[in-house]
C-alpha cells in the first residue's frame, strides 16, 4: 500500500491573535479567542499567542486538541481534518515531529512510526479501527 501526505502548512501554525477574547484572558492566562474567519481558540496563552494546553478550531472542519508552544502545535496533540483524517503524536514549531500515527480514513489504516518536519521517515503499517473522540 502506498501512501501521501498532503498537508497545507497554513493550517499547522498560529499567529498572534486578531480576533476577539470572549471569555478569560488571551493574552497571558486561559481564555477563549474567536477570529474573524471563525476560527476559534480555547486554552492557555502567552504573550497574545497559544501557549500550553488548548483546543484549536478552523472554521474549514478542522481542529486540534493538545499543547502550543509561541502559538504552534509543539508537545503531544491530535490534529483532525475535516475528511476524518488524523494524526495523533509529537509536534515541534507547528510540524509533525518524533513519534506518531496518521490515520487514513479513505483507506482505513494507519501508519505509525516516526515523523521530521511533517514527512514519515520509519513506517509501521497496521490496520486500525480506532477513532478519535469527537467534538
Amino acid at each position: 500500500m502506498k501512501f501521501s501526505v498532503l498537508l497545507m502548512s497554513g493550517l499547522l501554525s498560529i499567529t498572534s491573535y486578531y480576533g476577539q477574547c470572549i471569555k478569560g484572558n488571551c493574552h497571558d492566562g486561559f481564555g477563549t479567542n474567536n477570529w474573524e474567519n471563525g476560527d476559534s481558540y480555547e486554552g492557555q496563552w502567552k504573550g497574545g499567542n497559544p501557549n500550553g494546553h488548548g483546543e484549536f478550531y478552523w472554521d474549514n472542519g478542522d481542529d486540534y486538541k493538545g499543547t502550543f508552544k509561541d502559538g504552534k502545535m509543539s508537545g503531544y496533540g491530535r490534529y483532525r481534518w475535516k475528511n476524518g483524517d488524523w494524526y495523533k503524536g509529537e509536534w515541534k514549531d507547528g510540524k509533525m515531529t518524533g513519534r506518531g500515527e496518521y490515520y487514513w480514513s479513505k483507506e482505513s489504516a494507519t501508519l505509525e512510526g516516526n515523523w521530521q518536519d511533517d514527512k514519515i521517515t520509519n513506517i509501521e503499517t497496521q490496520p486500525s479501527q480506532e477513532v478519535p473522540e469527537s467534538k
